[in-house]
Parts: structure tokens; C-alpha cells; sequence
């Protein structure tokens, strides 16, 4: 991983996975794939996402600001398969003390999903 592991390994590794099941909805309250932190921003380095089941579908990998940071999304009906996004290893920023979260249009999509990124603080935090 090189350069990726540096920023792991100096700052919070919030790496994680989950599985998406056929009959998760996620279009009005999208998954916490990483909780959010006072003063603290979540960078996301890699995504890859294993489509098990294809579906009409989209995933949305975002923030859970009001006008969120959306960092990658997967097309309708993305076919088997791995689909990788990489942001290189300073990562795509999400809004300061805001969650990075998983939304679709629907259920039907099946796929095993992982992603690299940590957390740094960014400013003083307030609590």
C-alpha cells in the first residue's frame, strides 16, 4: 500500500466493510459506513465495491452534510463484478465533522463493500 499505509498509520484508520443485501433500501436513510467527529474530517482513499446480485440500483458513497460531498457513485445496473475507486492516498475529504454514509435508489443491488480511509483532526474540537 506505500504511500496509503503512511497516512493510515499517522492519522486514524477508519477502514471498514459491510455487506449489502438484496432487500436493503437505503434511498431515505442512507448507511454509516463512518461515524462523524467534532473537529475531525474523514478522507476516503479507496472504495471497492463487489457486485455479488446486479439490479437497476445506484450506490452513492457520500458525506451526511445537507448539501453533501458526493465522492463516487456506481452506475444502474453495474454488472458483476468488482468496481474499484481510487482517490490516491491523501484521499477526497469529506465535510469537517460529518459521517460517510452509503445511500442507493433502491434494493435489489447485492455486493461486498470495503473501503480505505482515515480521519484527522482539523480543528479544535468543541466538546
Amino acid at each position: 500500500m506505500g504511500d496509503y499505509s503512511r497516512k493510515l498509520d499517522r492519522y486514524t484508520d477508519v477502514s471498514g466493510s459491510t455487506v449489502l443485501a438484496t432487500g436493503d433500501n437505503l434511498s431515505v436513510t442512507p448507511r454509516t459506513l463512518v461515524a462523524a467527529a467534532a473537529g475531525w474530517t474523514i478522507y476516503v482513499q479507496k472504495i471497492a465495491v463487489h457486485v455479488i446480485t446486479d439490479n437497476a440500483a445506484t450506490q452513492t458513497f457520500k458525506d451526511d452534510n445537507g448539501t453533501a460531498i458526493v465522492i463516487a457513485g456506481t452506475k444502474a445496473s453495474p454488472g458483476i463484478g468488482p468496481i474499484l475507486f481510487d482517490f490516491g492516498p491523501d484521499g477526497r475529504a469529506l465535510t469537517e465533522a460529518k459521517a460517510f454514509v452509503l445511500a442507493n435508489s433502491g434494493a435489489g443491488l447485492a455486493a461486498d463493500i470495503t473501503w480505505t480511509a482515515y480521519k484527522r483532526q482539523t480543528s479544535a474540537s468543541t466538546t
